[in-house]
């Protein structure tokens, strides 16, 4: 099950299959990162307000992303040729919140691709939202290889540049030399 829909009902404990890392996994962690992965994370004011967040119309945050480079990205599998990054980004949480939007494909570059690309999204519910990069390997034959990926809440994200240190590895653990450079906006409306 897709934990974003309890959590927009304001429902933290979602039965997860713990076995098998992907895209549940990910958010899920990614939730409690807001509180350094100490427990309890509270709701969100607006979920506390019996507000629903399916109901809320005025867009409250712009968001914008830009996606800067990568650093020292691994191969999907040891004995591959190099990699042909690109990013895919992803907003969950509120219906009309969620979109999808990717990068370009930069081919034969794990070292260091260079992307400068950009997105702008307006939020209606950011309290509820929750950002993820996923980096992946193109295949044009085959399904294109998972390399690295980093989920947060909006509500955790500062405005500026930063250095995102990706989960890697078919357990997607922490990797200390695998990152995003990105810039990040965030303008109240």
């Amino acid at each position: 099950m897709h934990p974003i829909i309890s959590w927009i009902c304001g429902v933290q404990s979602v039965a997860m299959n713990m076995q098998t890392p992907g895209e549940e996994l990910d958010l899920n962690a990614g939730l409690f990162r807001s509180n350094g992965n100490c427990g309890y994370v509270l709701k969100p004011e607006i979920l506390l307000k019996g507000v629903d967040p399916r109901t809320v119309f005025k867009p409250k945050l712009r968001l914008g992303v830009g996606i800067i480079s990568a650093q020292y990205l691994p191969k999907p599998s040891p004995g591959k040729d190099i990699i042909d990054p690109y990013v895919s980004v992803q907003i969950f949480g509120a219906p009309k919140d969620e979109m999808k939007w990717k990068t370009t494909v930069v081919k034969n570059n794990g070292f260091n691709p260079m992307w400068n690309q950009s997105f702008e999204k307006d939020l209606h519910c950011p309290e509820i939202a929750m950002l993820r990069f996923c980096v992946k390997d193109f295949d044009s034959k085959t399904t294109n290889d998972f390399v690295g990926e980093f989920s947060i809440p909006v509500s955790c994200i500062r405005r500026g540049y930063s250095q995102i240190r990706l989960n890697t590895g078919f357990q997607h653990t922490a990797d200390e030399s695998a990152s995003l450079f990105v810039r990040i906006a965030l303008e109240p409306m």
